[in-house]
């Protein structure tokens, strides 16, 4: 009885570090053209609809553990991407030097 407790403290362990690593993933993957604010937020909704619709062939134990994996970290998600929501938004607004921009301000 008591293996199972630490196997269940392990996995709650294990999903509490992962939180809001949709919001760093999302950051780290999109490029520059395509970003927009909430990214973490959205890859939590598309991941969360790509693993419960019918295209999936992942085992429904795989599927169950994913899902309180996204739900978990979906809030923690949201509070970070409004944090970082301005910067986002600088991101998106700001236009980028070209490289011909760049070589005169040399």
């Amino acid at each position: 009885m008591k293996l199972k407790f630490e196997i269940w403290a392990v996995v709650v362990l294990m999903s509490f570090l992962m939180t809001a690593c949709s919001s760093i993933r999302a950051r780290t993957d999109t490029a520059d053209k395509e970003w927009k604010v909430y990214p973490g937020v959205r890859l939590d909704v598309t991941d969360s609809v790509g693993l419960l619709s019918a295209k999936s062939k992942d085992p429904d134990w795989i599927k169950g553990i994913m899902a309180a994996i996204y739900s978990v970290d979906l809030p923690f998600s949201a509070v970070f991407d409004t944090v970082v929501a301005p910067y986002d938004l600088y991101r998106i607004y700001t236009p980028k030097h070209s490289g011909a921009a760049m070589e005169s301000s040399k």
